[in-house]
């Protein structure tokens, strides 16, 4: 499973440039020296995977109850079945997964404390904005937290999310450094093929759930819990 959160996040990672690259270029880092900047930058960065990972491990407890329900594998199944549904439901179907109505008025707070936040130069203020740049509204979020839920447990949740900001961490961190790295056109290349990757996630969901094993990256093998028969 912690195979495809970071391969998800590799792939995702163009698409975070396009939507959150912007808070990135104005991160208060560019006077600093090379170093402060490195470590400021990692500092946000560490920030937004310490959300994923706080969001992982809440949607974990919902994995683990449905797990304790002999529901672990349904639950796979059911997974990657609304990712592809997802996926079929629009070509611009990251668009369509916007922000619900009765969250916009939170989004709209979030949005004001990164404003404030990116006015301070405190190392601590840059990974405020990384905590609060991992709750906006984003599809790609959306789909590595319902794949968290599979994982079945708040620890493998937390890891799965967490794992997924490190696959993120290559271009939102080289971004930061080199204003326009990533071209218009490489960046709409990737958004056309995030859909077929997703996919591609989804498909081993069903597979995981379908108990298909000899796939070390299916992650049930040798999860069934022991039982004991006349006292051995």
């Amino acid at each position: 499973m912690f195979y495809l959160a970071f391969s998800l996040g590799l792939m995702s990672s163009l698409h975070c440039v396009g939507m959150c690259g912007p808070i990135a270029l104005a991160l208060p880092v560019h006077q600093r020296s090379k170093w402060e900047k490195l470590g400021g930058i990692v500092l946000y960065n560490l920030g937004r995977a310490t959300t994923y990972a706080l969001l992982g491990f809440l949607l974990g407890f919902v994995g683990n109850a449905l797990n304790l329900a002999g529901l672990q594998r349904s639950l796979s199944i059911g997974t990657g079945v609304i990712m592809l549904a997802a996926v079929a439901y629009s070509s611009h179907w990251l668009d369509q997964l916007g922000t619900p109505s009765f969250l916009q008025k939170g989004v709209q707070w979030i949005k004001k404390q990164l404003g404030t936040l990116l006015h301070q130069r405190s190392f601590s203020s840059l990974f405020m904005l990384g905590t609060l740049n991992g709750l906006l509204p984003c599809g790609l979020v959306y789909m590595a937290l319902i794949s968290s839920v599979a994982t079945g447990g708040p620890t493998d949740g937390a890891l799965f999310m967490a794992t997924f900001g490190l696959g993120t961490l290559p271009a939102m961190s080289a971004v930061a450094f080199v204003k326009n790295l990533f071209s218009t056109s490489l960046r709409s290349r990737a958004r056309q093929w995030m859909p077929a990757f997703v996919a591609v996630v989804a498909i081993v969901l069903i597979l995981r759930g379908l108990e298909v094993t000899g796939w070390p990256i299916l992650g049930l093998e040798n999860r069934e819990i022991p039982i004991c028969h006349g006292g051995r």
